[in-house]
C-alpha cells in the first residue's frame, strides 16, 4: 500500500490486493463483524491489569483510579462545552439520521432508529429543532444520557503520536482499529470520546489540559476512549465498501 501517492490533498492510499496462500489470516480478522463502539454505560467492573496488558502495544491503558477520575471530569467538561456551543452542537445534530428512511438513505453519521425513538419522532417530541433547544426535554434528556454514560467509565485507552502529520493520523487510526478488535476479542467494550481533542476556540483550555495530562512533550493525542464492560450493541449502518473504493 502506498500512502498519499499524489500528495496529501489527493487519494489517501493506493492498495493492491492479491491472493497469497502463504499469508496466514490475522487472528483479529474473525472479530471484524463484532467490532462496535459501545455508547452505553459500562458495568461497575474494573479492568484487571492482566486484561489490559495485551492492549499496551497499541495504546496507553489507564487504570489508576485517580487518573481515571481526572480524565472522566475533563471528558464531561468537554462534552458540556460541545453541547452548549450552538454551532458545534448543530454539527452533531446535522449528522443525525433520524428514523429508518434517513438511515437507509445516508448510512453514516449518528443513527437514531428503533421503535421507541421513531414513535417520539412521529409525535414531535424528538426533532432537530428540539435537540438544539437547551430548554427542551429532548435536549435535557440527551445531556443526562451522556452524563450517565461518561460517569460509568472504569478505564481509558489513549493513542498518541510524536507529531500530527497525515501519516501519523493514519497510523493512529490503524492502531485504534486493532485496539478495538483486540478488546472485542477479550469481551471488553471501547467507545471513543473525542470532544476534548477538538481544535476550536471554546475547547482550547480543555485541549491543552488533556494534552498536558496524557501526551509526552510535543506529542498529539489522536484518540481517547472509554474502556470497560458494556452491553452488546448492534452494528451502526455503513456505506457499502464499493461506495468508498475506486477500482483501477
Amino acid at each position: 500500500m502506498v500512502l498519499f501517492p499524489t500528495g496529501e490533498e489527493g487519494p489517501v492510499a493506493v492498495a493492491t490486493f492479491r491472493q497469497d496462500a502463504t499469508i496466514k489470516p490475522d487472528p483479529l480478522f474473525k472479530d471484524i463483524l463484532d467490532r462496535h463502539s459501545c455508547k452505553e454505560p459500562f458495568a461497575d467492573t474494573p479492568v484487571a491489569p492482566n486484561i489490559a496488558a495485551p492492549l499496551k502495544e497499541l495504546a496507553e491503558v489507564i487504570l489508576d483510579p485517580a487518573r481515571v477520575t481526572a480524565i472522566r471530569e475533563l471528558t464531561w467538561k468537554a462534552h458540556t462545552i460541545e453541547t452548549y456551543t450552538p454551532r458545534t452542537m448543530k454539527e452533531s445534530v446535522d449528522l443525525m439520521r433520524m428514523g429508518k428512511t434517513e438511515i437507509n438513505a445516508t448510512p453514516d453519521g449518528i443513527d437514531l432508529g428503533g421503535a421507541f425513538l421513531e414513535s417520539i419522532m412521529v409525535v414531535g417530541v424528538m426533532t432537530r429543532e428540539n435537540l438544539l433547544d437547551e430548554n427542551s426535554s429532548a435536549f435535557k434528556q440527551g445531556v443526562e444520557i451522556y452524563r450517565e454514560m461518561l460517569n460509568s467509565t472504569p478505564a481509558y485507552a489513549v493513542v498518541t503520536t510524536p507529531n500530527n502529520s497525515r501519516e501519523s493520523q493514519l497510523e493512529a487510526g490503524r492502531r485504534w482499529v486493532r485496539l478495538n478488535l483486540t478488546t472485542t476479542m477479550q469481551g471488553l467494550s471501547l467507545h471513543p470520546v473525542s470532544q476534548a481533542l477538538q481544535e476550536y476556540p471554546e475547547m482550547a483550555d480543555i485541549y491543552a489540559e488533556i494534552h498536558k495530562m496524557l501526551a509526552p512533550a510535543g506529542h498529539t493525542v489522536q484518540m481517547l476512549g472509554r474502556l470497560g464492560y458494556g452491553p452488546m450493541v448492534s452494528a451502526s449502518p455503513r456505506w457499502p465498501l464499493e461506495a468508498k473504493i475506486i477500482e483501477s
